[in-house]
């Protein structure tokens, strides 16, 4: 997601959207020029949709609703204690368009016995989701020095913690590699319940771990870093939900 936390992550990954055809319930988006269409995803139906940060500066939203944009997915909080400046203004003026909605927390995993809750505490005050939100996410691209065993009960405690206050399972935003080097290619959250939101780079269909995600796929997938929309300037990350209804991920259908 953009931020300097994403070079990590953007340095394991090849640079560039991949180019897949569309099959939309709103007008087609504005993509930017290396984003060709390929017919591998022409029988499938998807919603496209963004993730933004204070990095995009203050979107224009309703023309970036008008560009096809069908939901969006914004940072709301960083670590223990940071906040992003343009998120309570993404959320309201999202909403207030109709926009389907979510905010994500970037992980900054510590050693410390509270960290984890500190962190989802964090998260939760900022973000500030309600019934008609989509499920809340947990950003996982940094393991803080923790091996797996402790990155693995790091990200459950967070997830749980989150979960009794919210009321809903998260969603994990990871990419392939990083799940299965750092997490030890766990199948234990697929098989729990939490929907996974994998970013993965310039392919046709992305890598998905822990055996299919638990033989249940992926829910989003980041497909680009460098997306071209009306009302944004710059680049923005580029997102597909699997289906064509997400009123399956409101937080308001899944308590």
């Amino acid at each position: 997601m953009n931020n300097p936390s994403r070079r990590l992550l953007r340095s394991a990954m090849s640079v560039g959207a991949a180019g897949l055809a569309l099959l939309m319930l709103a007008p087609p988006a504005i993509v930017s020029a290396h984003q060709t269409p390929s017919t591998a995803m022409q029988a499938v139906s998807y919603m496209e949709g963004i993730d933004v940060s204070s990095w995009q500066g203050a979107p224009k939203w309703r023309h970036v609703r008008d560009a096809g944009v069908q939901f969006v997915i914004a940072k709301a909080s960083e670590g223990r204690t940071w906040t992003d400046g343009q998120y309570a203004r993404n959320h309201r003026l999202a909403r207030k368009l109709g926009m389907p909605f979510s905010a994500y927390h970037f992980a900054r995993p510590g050693k410390g016995a509270q960290d984890a809750i500190i962190e989802a505490d964090n998260f939760v005050a900022a973000a500030q989701l309600r019934g008609r939100d989509l499920v809340p996410v947990l950003d996982l691209e940094d393991s803080g020095g923790l091996g797996v065993r402790r990155l693995r009960r790091w990200v459950k405690t967070w997830l749980q913690r989150v979960e009794s206050r919210v009321g809903v399972k998260p969603m994990i935003y990871v990419s392939p590699n990083f799940w299965k080097n750092r997490m030890g290619d766990s199948k234990w959250f697929a098989n729990n319940g939490f929907r996974l939101w994998v970013a993965h780079w310039s392919v046709d269909q992305p890598d998905v771990p822990a055996a299919n995600w638990g033989g249940n796929g992926w829910t989003m997938w980041q497909y680009g870093n460098c997306g071209t929309y009306a009302g944004i300037n710059g680049c923005v990350d580029t997102d597909r939900f699997s289906g064509s209804d997400l009123s399956a991920l409101t937080i308001a259908n899944n308590r």
